[in-house]
């Protein structure tokens, strides 16, 4: 059976300002409405006990870019707000907060950005927890928490063996220990299961298509909107596969600069049986996909746009697996799945 995902309101999708890997809203888009703030200076100042750490299941904000946010300890103080980016191999700290808590500056890190490469601090961070999630004694790259929109990134260095369960229905996010071989948490008969490869932590989709070419999609949490390098733009307009005309734009890094793009909207993608239609990418010429190696066959960072059409998405790290809940009350007329009416277009 096929599974077919419709995106509304094409033309607000594809106006919305897109965000890459923590990336900040470009200069003029109003403030994110999120309760718990991106600005270091609004952050808590008392520090917080481990009785009082959030609970295991983490509640998330969904901010003006729909990137998901968690509750974090930084050396037994906090919390702070942190985004979840799967799309990020290293976690974050943004320099406000490290300046803030006295953090030992380490040595100087080479990044690779939605821009092009960056030479960063970096700060050590004796802890930082999630619940019972740690990770202890590791030097985090730094940039400005404006630029991050946050007070830093949770990246796969931190999820790489633990598996993610993300309720859209219910705005809850649970990170979870998982092993080899273990059974995927959403076994519901609407469910798509998709195998994927590791590369530098990040989980590769392994079957995705347009027009019968294999092309490479990795889930990007860290992402507000789904962005593809010049090898997919380039597929896209050989094929004609683009519902609208390209269009320029930009994409704001996570080091301040606006880098330039092109946007438009991909009449359909087939990820393992499942179809995405028209759906709104924006293509740059990123550092951040040749440092994965993947700049001759076409690949594509699938956002939070993309991943928020679901009920549930769970993201098993250690078994290279990713499982798409479809919403229950889609349509299944002639035997296909619709989700016009879960889909949210971008603030």
């Amino acid at each position: 059976m096929t599974h077919v995902l419709r995106r509304p309101k094409i033309w607000t999708l594809l106006m919305s300002a897109p965000v890459l890997l923590g990336a900040s809203q470009p200069p003029g888009t109003p403030p994110a409405p999120a309760p718990a703030p991106a600005s270091p200076a609004d952050l808590a100042d008392a520090p917080v006990t481990s009785s009082e750490i959030t609970p295991f299941i983490q509640p998330f904000d969904l901010d003006a870019t729909r990137r998901m946010s968690v509750q974090v300890m930084v050396g037994g103080q906090g919390p702070y707000s942190f985004l979840v980016d799967t799309g990020a191999e290293r976690t974050i700290i943004a320099r406000e907060l490290a300046d803030r808590l006295g953090l030992v500056e380490g040595g100087k890190l080479r990044m690779a950005t939605i821009g092009g490469s960056a030479t960063v601090p970096s700060f050590r961070v004796a802890a930082l927890q999630m619940t019972n999630l740690s990770m202890h004694g590791f030097d985090a790259p730094s940039f400005f928490g404006r630029h991050i929109g946050a007070a830093g990134l949770i990246g796969v260095d931190m999820l790489e063996d633990r598996r993610i369960l993300i309720d859209f229905t219910k705005e809850s996010m649970q990170v979870l220990e998982t092993r080899k071989r273990a059974r995927p948490i959403i076994r519901d008969d609407d469910a798509i299961v998709v195998t994927a490869r590791n590369s530098a932590g990040r989980l590769i989709l392994s079957d995705a298509r347009i027009d019968g070419r294999r092309i490479d999609v990795i889930v990007d949490t860290g992402a507000q909107t789904s962005v593809g390098n010049l090898a997919l733009q380039k597929l896209v307009a050989d094929r004609r596969a683009n519902r609208l005309p390209f269009l320029p734009t930009t994409l704001g890094a996570v080091t301040g600069e606006a880098v330039p793009a092109t946007r438009t909207a991909i009449k359909r993608i087939i990820i393992n049986g499942m179809d995405v239609n028209d759906l709104p990418v924006s293509f740059a010429d990123s550092q951040a996909f040749r440092a994965l190696g993947l700049t001759e066959r076409p690949a594509l960072l699938l956002g939070m746009d993309s991943l928020a059409l679901f009920d549930r998405v769970e993201i098993d790290f250690p078994n290279k697996r990713v499982v798409f809940d479809l919403p229950d009350g889609a349509s299944r007329a002639t035997g296909q799945r619709f989700a016009a009416n879960f889909a949210k277009p971008a603030s």
